[in-house]
């Protein structure tokens, strides 16, 4: 269906996108991808969005050359509107309410700037791996909000975006099975050893599931996805 159209996918070089990474080169001919770096204290992510990158046309030959471009946008200050615990020195905590790990607005504000982005780069279709089912709270990534944003960026801009969210109503073992499927054995195993999900950006330790603290929020729900999965499978 979108064989001949172009797509921007928001990738963070964690293992959400980095599974739409495959489903996107699966579905379209050309891939655009966009790295928000944001002052995250996980930063490690950064060079493993720009590792994969590398590594993927090295990797699987059916997808080479069809990454046209990659870009990462920074954005000064977004620690001084607010403290949580991604962007501010404070501890990971949860309980009622919102965590902290929530940057108020961040989600919202990547697809404004990933529309903008695609504006005149002819690209009417952007991709993100925002998920409902294991969201850990944050209200910008349920359905009803992205729909929203759809509508409003549409009306905003005089534009006919389509937001895909290919992993919205799946949970993290749904997700591995889905990278699974999408490129065997050897996609799982190159997410598992590549993409960086945890919120302490700790890359020394390894695990079945990948690299992480296996303590934050992040690397738990990874973890219990991929035993389920495991299981399953």
């Amino acid at each position: 269906m979108y064989k001949m159209d172009k797509v921007l996918l928001m990738f963070s070089g964690g293992q959400d996108s980095t599974t739409v990474l495959g489903w996107c080169l699966n579905k379209f001919k050309e891939i655009h991808l966009i790295t928000f770096d944001y002052g995250q204290k996980h930063r490690v992510e950064i060079s493993s969005a720009k590792s994969i990158i590398k590594k993927l046309n090295k990797s699987f030959t059916k997808w080479n050359n069809k990454i046209k471009s990659s870009y990462v946008y920074k954005i000064n200050n977004i620690k001084d509107f607010n403290e949580n615990s991604l962007t501010s020195n404070i501890k990971i905590k949860e309980g009622k309410g919102l965590p902290n790990t929530f940057v108020p607005g961040r989600n919202i504000l990547f697809y404004t700037l990933s529309a903008a982005y695609a504006y005149d780069k002819k690209i009417k279709h952007i991709a993100s791996g925002v998920c409902q089912t294991d969201y850990s709270g944050y209200p910008d990534c349920r359905n009803k909000t992205i729909k929203s944003l759809e509508k409003s960026i549409n009306l905003g801009m005089e534009k006919s975006y389509k937001f895909h969210t290919p992993l919205m109503w799946k949970d993290k073992s749904d997700i591995w099975k889905m990278a699974k499927q999408i490129g065997g054995k050897d996609y799982l195993n190159f997410i598992i050893k590549n993409t960086h999900t945890c919120y302490k950006g700790d890359r020394k330790t390894f695990h079945k599931w990948g690299y992480g603290c296996n303590k934050c929020p992040a690397c738990l729900l990874r973890s219990k996805g991929w035993k389920k999965f495991a299981k399953d499978d």
